[in-house]
């Protein structure tokens, strides 16, 4: 683990913001599983394969929803984690708003022309089930696409974890497990990359008592999605923290933050990087001088889109 003083500078000021984007009902094609709900908009994508049925749990189905590129492949697999504070928000990813410069789906739309497909995945909300259902929820995403690879000509052993606000955390936790089978979510094979967009990386009973003047948003988020308060369960807290579970096994990581975040501080994102760092892990940071939570659209979203098309042309 890293150094205690870093981490416990990290401020704990709150979550996540609820989904940037909402679907627009669009069909495309059609793939192998049980088709539950609508597509979202094709993104330029060649192909969608919409409402896959990936896990079923005792609250319903979670399906996911799956853009091809152009050609035959084998393409590799972008999987991507929408935020929403664990409590709201859903996979949809909307590509008539690329159009007005949001930042997801112009990534994702850069993505599909650079010929990587996107997979975006719903997970188990935090009213239905607390830590560390999502994170197993992804993670049984990954597996599935990778154990139906061939069907749609995918790379298996070509995959990067990509997740905004709290499915940054949800990413960034996988990616710090891969090399732990006995974690929930851990050992996934095939991780060349994680983006972490503004995630919060340590919910630690110290974080939160390094900030004693949590909203009651930050609170009921955190609470729900732990099923307690960090500092009443100090080490299932600690357990549900990335920054707590580096080992310096990680694949390579690319962190984009706003420098005005008020509800995830860039602390959290520096001290990450700082210990991913320490343990010799590769990591780009980039922190944009513009933005507060949320890649709204503005003068500097193709600057992070560039930096992810640099980042995956370097590492995937």
């Amino acid at each position: 683990m890293g150094s205690a003083r870093r981490i416990w500078r990290a401020v704990l000021a709150g979550t996540a913001v609820l989904a940037v984007t909402a679907g627009c009902a669009v069909s495309a094609g059609s793939g192998s599983g049980t088709l539950i709900g609508a597509a979202a908009a094709d993104l330029g994508a060649a192909r969608v394969v919409p409402g896959q049925v990936y896990a079923t749990r005792a609250s319903g189905p979670l399906a996911l929803d799956l853009f091809l590129p152009e050609g035959s492949g084998p393409h590799p697999l972008v999987v991507y984690a929408h935020g929403g504070g664990w409590d709201a928000g859903d996979r949809a990813l909307d590509g008539h708003l690329a159009v007005g410069g949001a930042a997801e789906s112009l990534a994702a739309e850069r993505m599909l022309s650079r010929g990587f497909a996107v997979a975006t995945v719903d997970y188990r909300l935090s009213d239905l089930g607390p830590a560390p259902a999502q994170v197993e929820d992804v993670a049984d995403a990954v597996r599935w696409l990778q154990s139906h690879a061939g069907a749609w000509s995918l790379d298996a052993d070509r995959v990067v974890l990509w997740g905004a606000s709290a499915g940054g955390l949800l990413v960034s936790q996988l990616g710090a497990v891969t090399d732990d089978p006995g974690e929930p979510g851990g050992g996934l094979t095939g991780i060349r990359a994680v983006i972490d967009w503004f995630g919060p990386t340590d919910l630690s009973a110290e974080a939160e008592l390094a900030t004693p003047q949590l909203s009651d948003y930050s609170r009921r988020t955190v609470r729900k999605y732990l099923g307690c308060m960090p500092s009443e369960c100090p080490q299932h807290a600690a357990a549900a923290s990335p920054v707590r579970n580096l080992s310096g096994a990680e694949p390579p990581f690319l962190i984009q933050h706003g420098t005005k975040d008020s509800l995830v501080p860039i602390a959290q994102s520096l001290n990450f990087a700082a210990e991913l760092r320490e343990l010799g892990v590769d990591v780009s940071l980039h922190p944009y001088d513009d933005f507060d939570h949320g890649f709204t659209p503005g003068p500097s979203v193709p600057m992070i889109v560039d930096a992810i098309d640099e980042f995956l042309a370097t590492h995937v």
